[in-house]
């Protein structure tokens, strides 16, 4: 690999991550959830398992990811699957971590095993999010396949001809908005994989929801995002200002509260970190976690595991 990746003698790395996680979930409650990266019955499944005592990432996988308990029933025992093993550790009384020093998120690629420890968030802790990622383009090397970070969208044209569109974005420049136009329809926002299926490029969303920025996310840029998060359904805010029972954030055009609950506890205009730094009502690297059904735009096709022929001819890699 990439001599630019932080790499570490696995027999090293294992003894370590082991040694912090060696008796987690003593007197907790292990949470498990059976998944699949893309849809079921379907040439793109991979199955996946979660280990965790954080609800907070058992209720976003939950949402961000489809159901595999009955995938993994029907699977052989020599069926392999990707696993993330996590631990939220020591908490202190608000819930949030707090040995930020024995933090550790180890990839072990040979056993396809995510392992993560001392951390809530979800990039760290979701594991099939940006971490299971890096397994999944091994796998699509060694297969022939891609494993991407692509947007999908449904474009309409003349005559009711519906052309899917795949573009590949890094994080934070675009990918949500750009799925999101009016009057088309977003299946992808964030991961996507690509197959060559009888000599056509089919591809599916690995995901089921979205897991977004929320920051500059308001009425006039991105209403049907915005509509969705500012009216009643299941939706997981994270580092946001919640004030009167609302969530609040940076850039939603409405004045914010001067005071609330955000990522420091009880806040105040004016508070100041450890450092004499203003905290900000919301951080930056605020998220919503939403259900892709839950948009208007949600395109038919998600869970269609067989992607028929009419309009992937179309699929474009920009």
């Amino acid at each position: 690999m990439s001599p630019a990746i932080n790499q570490i003698d696995r027999d090293e790395g294992l003894r370590e991550i082991k040694g912090l996680l060696k008796e987690a979930m003593k007197g907790r409650t292990m949470i498990v959830r059976f998944l699949t990266l893309g849809p079921a019955n379907s040439p793109f499944t991979i199955l996946c398992m979660e280990c965790t005592d954080s609800w907070y990432v058992a209720h976003s996988v939950d949402l961000l990811y489809r159901p595999g308990y009955r995938e993994f029933i029907k699977a052989g025992k020599d069926t392999d699957f990707f696993s993330t093993l996590h631990s939220a550790g020591k908490l202190n009384k608000d819930m949030v971590s707090i040995e930020h020093e024995r933090k550790r998120i180890y990839i072990d690629y040979l056993d396809n095993i995510v392992y993560s420890v001392n951390t809530q968030y979800a990039g760290n802790s979701v594991g099939f999010k940006k971490l299971a990622l890096r397994l999944a383009i091994r796998r699509a090397h060694q297969e022939g396949w891609l494993a991407e970070h692509f947007m999908m969208m449904g474009v309409s044209g003349p005559g009711g001809r519906k052309t899917y569109l795949a573009g590949a974005f890094p994080s934070a420049c675009g990918k949500t908005s750009t799925a999101m136009l009016p009057g088309e329809t977003i299946l992808a926002d964030d991961l996507s994989y690509l197959r060559n299926i009888d000599g056509v490029c089919r591809a599916v969303n690995v995901e089921a929801g979205i897991f977004g920025i929320i920051q500059d996310v308001n009425p006039k840029d991105d209403p049907g995002i915005y509509d969705v998060l500012t009216n009643p359904g299941e939706i997981i805010f994270s580092n946001i200002l919640v004030q009167d029972g609302r969530p609040w954030w940076l850039g939603m055009s409405e004045a914010l509260p001067k005071e609330g609950i955000n990522y420091s506890g009880q806040w105040h205009e004016g508070k100041t970190d450890e450092r004499g730094e203003i905290i900000l009502p919301a951080h930056k690297n605020a998220r919503y976690l939403v259900s892709l059904k839950a948009l208007e735009n949600s395109d038919p096709a998600l869970e269609d595991p067989s992607r028929r022929r009419t309009g992937w001819d179309n699929v474009r890699r920009t």
